[in-house]
């Protein structure tokens, strides 16, 4: 089924499901059952009034678990559920219907352009890893927030590189390189995956750190303390002896 005409299949079911919500208010008025007269007992007056307003358990109004707002059809969400339509034809429709649910509705209003361009391009390499059905509904709430193949192997060029674009990546950089090019390169995927979701949940908690202190050392730095303590000279007293040593030099002579 191409994407035009699940596109106008959806349109479709949308003015057809607001004229049924149209039609749904309440029951008419002449479908009240006539008031049956009580015969006269000698029951309290109390007794008999919490007895006449208890309705029974087939009159009782239906409870609607679901928000209103989330069964609204809009255009994008239409967009969306032909987006993955066209990718999977039968397979989605077996899965997900012919017409978005309440939560489809709900998960098609978290995501924007971006996001759904993301989902689809994890699709594809599912499909091509073999996997032809479509996610289930927590798979796709998962995968919208997830690098795809294709991200994450960019992303690690770029931190091999040293040409970091944002602060995970920068992160990785100061603190994960070192292991990262000394790992075998079967291993390399796993590790890397590995050390970007914790820098991910490090940011997630606001304790991402970047800015490295003043005067910290690397930590595979090739300075140690004897060369700090001669620059701390040098910036002192030049290229010049000390003059301690320098009187035991002479002393020498």
């Amino acid at each position: 089924m191409g994407i035009d005409k699940s596109l106008a299949h959806l349109s479709a079911s949308d003015s057809s499901l607001s004229k049924k919500a149209k039609s749904q208010p309440s029951e008419p008025a002449n479908n009240v059952q006539p008031e049956v007269t009580a015969p006269e007992t000698n029951v309290p007056n109390n007794a008999v009034s919490s007895t006449v307003v208890e309705p029974s358990a087939s009159q009782q109004v239906p409870i609607i678990d679901q928000d209103p707002a989330e069964l609204e059809l809009t255009d994008w969400c239409i967009h969306v559920f032909g987006s993955f339509l066209s990718v999977y034809e039968t397979q989605w429709e077996y899965q997900y219907g012919s017409e978005p649910s309440g939560k489809f509705i709900e998960f098609a209003n978290s995501v924007d352009s971006d996001g759904l361009n993301r989902v689809l391009m994890h699709c594809h390499e599912r499909i091509q890893l073999g996997n032809s059905w479509p996610p289930q509904m927590g798979e796709l709430w998962i995968l919208k927030d997830s690098l795809t193949e294709e991200e994450l192997l960019d992303s690690r060029i770029r931190v091999l590189s040293r040409t970091p674009v944002n602060l995970i990546e920068k992160w990785l950089v100061q603190n994960k390189l070192y292991d990262l090019k000394r790992v075998a390169e079967n291993k390399l995927d796993g590790l890397f995956k590995k050390y970007y979701l914790e820098a991910k949940r490090l940011d997630e908690k606001g304790m991402l750190q970047t800015e490295l202190p003043q005067h910290l050392l690397a930590a595979n730095s090739v300075k140690n303390l004897n060369d700090l303590q001669r620059e701390e000279y040098e910036s002192k007293h030049g290229k010049a002896l000390n003059p301690r040593i320098q009187q035991i030099l002479n002393a020498r002579k």
